[in-house]
């Protein structure tokens, strides 16, 4: 586990109280959808719903005052009518967005919380094992020896560590299976090009089917009026996207990724979008790429002063001017080219020479492991939650896990 709220760095963006959420862009979505769908499999999506609003009421009760999306009037209906007329999905979900700023305050409050009601938090104690005795948990083992005793334990270390959880599960064999990965980039542009979608919606999800390939490359977690910011991991950097709640930024910014599914003789798709992280940040120098849509077009690497006469100024300048099609698979370079000329019908701008692309954008989907309907897997006393576990892929969607978990026992 990595420190407190009060210790956290914005550099620590990945562990610590309130995990990788703490400091991501803050958005809460709040319909039984997408990311929501990993948990489908243990309750039924109206079950799902009611503890997903109960959810909500809890993120207002620690101070969560941002107001909900979508707005439904006549722009909406012209936005929905756009896509399907230029064979575009458009998915449209409930959502609030906090702020990156704002939602630190909301996390330190729920930390408060749990203190008072007399939780003890063990920050910066890393558990390396679990003690287990006749099929049962007896507790965990901690880094420096100590062995922490306890009848039942919740195994929910976050997406960053989603490669430990799947270590103990080949341990202790633990039955899992792999998801879906979704790799690409982080897309940068002026503002205004999504300014309709983001009044309305706030967040933009469109999905689009490439020609060549017929894969689905779709938008999502877009930042209007927003920053790229970086995802640090043991070994390789990502790229990811922020707003605060003033929205000052001129720039707006979304993920644009394909899923990547694989099946034999190789399954492990987590550890084929590592290895293609592992060389972006290899070529990056340790720094995401950077390249402009018009370089990639042409074929060329960008460079600093090709990149100083583009019309979009990088919000993330700790970067390497690069060549993407150099580190991503060329399926998923042809999906991004030809999904941008696609989604330029539905947000026309954003196929321009001066969008920016930083690279990798990886969305890990850790592997899902087998539990029963309350969370609890084949040994008995131990349960899972949350991203690291495969059933959960958003703030509020882990939040849904933990309260399963805890009505379990």
């Amino acid at each position: 586990m990595g420190n407190r709220i009060e210790n956290r760095k914005p550099s620590e963006v990945m562990s610590g109280i309130g995990g990788a959420g703490t400091f991501s862009d803050g958005k809460l979505h709040l319909t039984a959808y997408l990311s929501h769908e990993k948990a489908f499999h243990l309750i039924s999506q109206p079950e799902y719903q009611k503890i997903l609003d109960y959810v909500d009421e809890i993120f207002t009760d620690f101070g969560v005052d941002a107001e909900y999306y979508p707005k439904q009037n006549e722009e909406y209906d012209k936005l929905i009518d756009e896509a399907t007329k230029n064979d575009v999905e458009l998915i449209v979900r409930k959502a609030r967005h906090v702020g990156t700023d704002k939602l630190t305050t909301v996390i330190a409050k729920m930390e408060k919380d749990l203190l008072k009601k007399g939780v003890e938090i063990l920050d910066n104690t890393e558990v390396t094992d679990i003690l287990v005795k006749e099929n049962k948990i007896q507790g965990v083992v901690t880094k420096d020896g100590k062995d922490i005793k306890a009848p039942i334990v919740l195994l929910a270390p976050g997406r960053v560590r989603a490669s430990w959880l799947q270590k103990l599960a080949n341990k202790y064999d633990i039955k899992y299976m792999y998801d879906k990965v979704e790799v690409g980039v982080r897309v940068e542009f002026l503002a205004p090009i999504m300014k309709r979608q983001s009044e309305l919606l706030y967040e933009t999800v469109y999905k689009v089917r490439t020609k060549t390939y017929h894969d689905i490359i779709r938008t999502f977690c877009s930042c209007p009026n927003g920053e790229v910011a970086t995802e640090n991991y043991d070994g390789y950097i990502c790229v990811n996207g922020h707003s605060k709640s003033d929205h000052k930024s001129k720039n707006s910014n979304f993920a644009f990724v394909s899923e990547v599914s694989l099946t034999e003789p190789v399954e492990n798709s987590i550890a084929y979008a590592k290895s293609i992280a592992e060389v972006a940040s290899t070529l990056g120098g340790g720094k995401p790429l950077l390249q402009s849509l018009e370089d990639l077009h042409s074929g060329r690497r960008s460079s600093w002063s090709r990149l100083s006469k583009s019309f979009v100024t990088p919000s993330l300048t700790d970067v390497t001017p690069g060549d993407i099609a150099m580190a991503l698979p060329y399926r998923i370079v042809k999906n991004i080219e030809e999904g941008l000329e696609i989604l330029d019908k539905v947000m026309p701008g954003i196929n321009g020479g001066s969008t920016l692309l930083y690279a990798p954008e990886v969305k890990f989907r850790s592997s899902k492991i087998v539990t029963d309907n309350g969370l609890q897997t084949c040994i008995k006393g131990l349960y899972v939650a949350g991203d690291a576990a495969g059933v959960s892929g958003s703030i509020t969607g882990a939040a849904v896990t933990g309260i399963m978990f805890a009505r379990a026992i």
